[in-house]
Parts: structure tokens; sequence; C-alpha cells
């Protein structure tokens, strides 16, 4: 366990280096956090349907349809009454949600008990100090719910807890894109446009713009670099001043 803590140190410190936004995925055990990681990275991370399938977190790169790049972390599947013994080792692999920019929470809406898988998974997070962090619900499995090929009424899952939500079926990849959009949406909700011709002499200011914003045009001209991205607010005055 320790060799798996330190090595995931030093993969955010990485993380944070490189100025990717970090999306971490969480859930009640089996609710198809894995699967859905799969499915959208085309990653082949393990899929059991047993408890702590997922034991170390996993991560892999996506870009948005913005060409932004960002990284989904897979966490160990929460559940209800965690033995205490267990409760130090499996804080260290949920503690990935602690380092993110948003939280996908996963829940199979098919259990008859999501509600209350829910509410462990927020307790969950309360306890780890990450409630600070905006979060998008994905009620997963709703092919499960779907009779003669009918759409599911998405007025019957809500959560009062999240910035949105979204309705999908992994397995099927159904829902996808418009989970995309909104994980978007929110990763730049605090984001600001700039359009700016920098001097040569401000070459640093566009590296701060690729490491912690998006840059979307980037010309050379003969006064200079004319440049129009998106940068969170709080870079603003340093990309600007």
């Amino acid at each position: 366990l320790k060799s798996v803590v330190a090595t995931r140190e030093t993969m955010r410190k990485q993380r944070l280096n490189n100025g990717s936004k970090v999306v971490a995925i969480v859930g009640y055990t089996n609710a198809g956090k894995s699967t859905l990681l799969n499915a959208l990275t085309h990653s082949d991370v393990l899929e059991e349907d047993m408890l702590f399938a997922t034991l170390d977190p996993t991560t892999r790169s996506y870009e948005l349809e913005n060409g932004q790049k960002i990284l989904f972390t897979d966490t160990v599947g929460f559940i209800n009454k965690l033995p205490h013994h267990l409760i130090q080792a499996f804080r260290s692999t949920l503690e990935e949600a602690r380092y993110a920019d948003m939280i996908l929470h996963v829940v199979d809406c098919s259990n008859e008990h999501y509600e209350t898988h829910m509410n462990v998974v927020y307790e969950t997070l309360k306890n780890l100090e990450v409630m600070d962090k905006p979060v998008l619900t994905v009620f997963n499995k709703v092919d499960r719910l779907q009779v003669e090929g009918k759409s599911v009424d998405p007025l019957l899952f809500k959560d009062a807890r999240s910035k949105d939500v979204q309705l999908l079926s992994a397995k099927r990849q159904q829902g996808f894109d418009e989970l995309l959009q909104k994980i978007e949406k929110i990763l730049n909700e605090d984001f600001v446009r700039i359009e700016k011709t920098f001097s040569y002499q401000e070459a640093g200011k566009i590296q701060i713009i690729r490491e912690y914003g998006r840059l979307d045009t980037e010309e050379y001209r003969e006064d200079g670099i004319y440049v129009e991205a998106a940068v969170p607010a709080a870079y603003v005055g340093k990309v600007m001043g």
C-alpha cells in the first residue's frame, strides 16, 4: 500500500505540472465506473462485478471536442459501513478526489437502493473534505430500465447536490455526447476568453496559457504573437498584465 501511495503522489505532481484538468470518477461499488472509463477512453481498466475491483486508481487522458486535454481518474468503489481496519487503507485510494477539478458521480440507477448508495458516496466525500468540488451525477445502467425501446424520463432522476445530471448507459455507450458537453461546460465555467497580441518578449505569458488554459489561436506576426485563448480567471492578471 505504501508503494501505491508513493507512486500515486508522484503522478499527482506530474498532472499538476502539465496543467491538465482532472475529473475523478467516484461512486458506490459496481456502479459502472470502470466500464464508463473504458468506453470513454477506449482503455482496458479492470472490470469485475465484485467489491474493490479497482483498488489502485487508474488515470486515462482524453481530448474534449474543444481541444482541451483532461484526465479521467477511476477510484475504488465506495461501500456502506466500511470496516474500521480498512478505512485508512481505502482512504488513500479515494483521495484522488481531493486533487480533482470536478467529480463525476456514477450511480447505478437500476439498483433499488441507489438513493442510499448516493448518500454513502456524499458522506464519504464529506469525510474527505472534497464537497467544494463541482459534481456531475451520472445515472448509469439506464438501459436496464428501458421498456420496449422507450427512453427513460430524465425527470425521474434528480440530485440536488450536483451541478447537473446525465442519464446514460456506459455498456451501450448511450448519452456520451451529452455527458462530455456537460463536463466541458463545468470545467470551463471559471475560464475567461482573451484576445491579445503579445510582444515577443512576453512569450512566457503564452506558456502560462498553455499550462493552465486553452490556446485556441497562435499567429506569429510582425508586431508580435496574436493569441485567442481561454484562461482561468485566477490567471488573467498574470497573462494580461
